[in-house]
C-alpha cells in the first residue's frame, strides 16, 4: 500500500516528561509467550491519547491522556458508563476519529497520521468494524453485502470473491440466507451477517460497537461466543458494551470512568477450547435465527 507509514511515525515527545508505563493488556496465558514462545508484543498501542470535542457548552474531553496496549489474539471488553469515553476509544483505534493528541499505532501503522483516503484504504484491510445497528446496504443481498469490502480494497481475485463471502455466511449460520435483502432476515440474522462482512478482507482486528445492544439474550451470547472464537483463532477483538456480565466470555475488561483507564480485569477462568473458530463458537452457543 504505497503512501502509508508502516511503521510508527515520529513521536510528539517535546516536553512532555519521562516515558511512563501503560496499561498493558498481556492475559497470563500469553505473557511467557504464545505457543510458539513469541513475546506478547502489542498490535494497538496508544500514547497519551486525549480526544476533546467542541460543544454548545464548551469544550468536552472524551479521553483523557490514556495508555494503553492490547496484543494480538485476544478478546477485550471495553466496559463504562455512558459518557465515559468507550466508543470514543473505540473510534480513536479504527481512525474514524483523530486524537486532540497523543499517538496511535495500530497493525504497525501510525494512524493518528494519516490523509482520509490512506485512512479508508488501511482499515479495509487492517481493522473489520462491526456496529450495532447492523449497517447493512438495504438493496444489496446479505452474500453481496460480505462481497462489496473485498470489492472495494482488491482482495480475492473476483472469481474468489464469492465463494468466499458463502463461505464466511456459512461460518457464522447464515449461508442458507445468502440471495435475501437485510430486510426479510430478524436483528440476530443481520447481526450474524454483518460479522461475515467484517470478516471479509481477513483483517487482524476486530472492533465491535455495541454489537449486542439490539439483539435478544440468546443471540447476545452468541455473539460474544463468537468473538471469543476470533480470538482464539489469533484475531484481536475490542468490544465496546454496556453489558455488565461479559467476564465469561472477555479475556479481558477495561474499565473507562472519566475518560480514564479505570482498571482492568483479567478473565483467570478461561477454559480450554475444544474448538476453534466462528462456526465452533456458534454452535457452542447454540445461536438461534432470532
Amino acid at each position: 500500500m504505497a503512501g502509508l507509514p508502516l511503521s510508527p511515525g515520529p513521536s510528539n515527545d517535546a516536553g512532555r516528561g519521562p516515558d511512563r508505563e501503560s496499561t498493558t493488556i498481556c492475559p497470563s496465558t500469553l505473557r511467557d509467550g504464545g505457543a510458539d514462545g513469541a513475546p506478547c508484543e502489542p498490535l494497538i498501542r496508544l500514547r497519551r491519547v486525549t480526544k476533546s470535542y467542541d460543544t454548545g457548552s464548551g469544550p468536552f474531553t472524551a479521553l483523557r491522556d490514556v495508555d494503553l496496549s492490547v496484543p494480538a489474539g485476544v478478546f477485550v471488553a471495553i466496559v463504562g458508563r455512558s459518557g465515559s469515553g468507550k466508543s470514543t476509544l473505540a473510534n480513536v483505534i479504527t481512525g474514524i476519529d483523530r486524537p486532540t493528541s497523543g499517538e496511535v499505532n495500530v497493525a504497525g501503522t501510525r494512524v493518528d497520521v494519516l490523509s482520509q483516503r490512506q485512512l479508508a484504504l488501511w482499515r479495509g484491510r487492517n481493522v473489520g468494524v462491526v456496529f450495532q445497528f447492523f449497517q447493512l446496504l438495504p438493496g444489496l443481498t446479505i452474500a453481496e453485502n460480505v462481497v462489496l469490502p473485498m470489492e472495494f480494497c482488491g482482495t480475492y481475485t473476483v472469481g474468489d470473491r464469492l465463494p468466499r463471502a458463502l463461505e464466511l455466511l456459512d461460518r457464522v449460520g447464515v449461508r442458507a440466507q445468502a440471495d435475501k435483502l437485510p430486510s426479510a432476515l430478524s436483528g440476530g440474522e443481520q447481526q450474524r451477517a454483518a460479522i461475515a462482512r467484517t470478516l471479509a478482507n481477513d483483517p487482524p482486528i476486530v472492533v465491535a460497537d455495541e454489537p449486542t445492544g439490539n439483539l435478544d439474550s440468546h443471540n447476545a451470547e452468541a455473539v460474544l461466543e463468537l468473538f471469543g472464537g476470533l480470538a482464539a483463532d489469533g484475531k484481536t477483538v475490542l468490544m465496546v458494551t454496556h453489558e455488565r456480565d461479559v467476564s465469561h466470555y472477555a479475556d479481558q475488561v477495561v474499565t473507562l470512568v472519566d475518560g480514564r483507564i479505570g482498571g482492568v480485569s483479567e478473565r483467570a477462568d478461561r477454559p480450554p477450547q475444544k474448538q476453534t473458530g466462528p462456526a465452533a463458537a456458534w454452535s457452542a452457543a447454540g445461536g438461534s435465527h432470532g
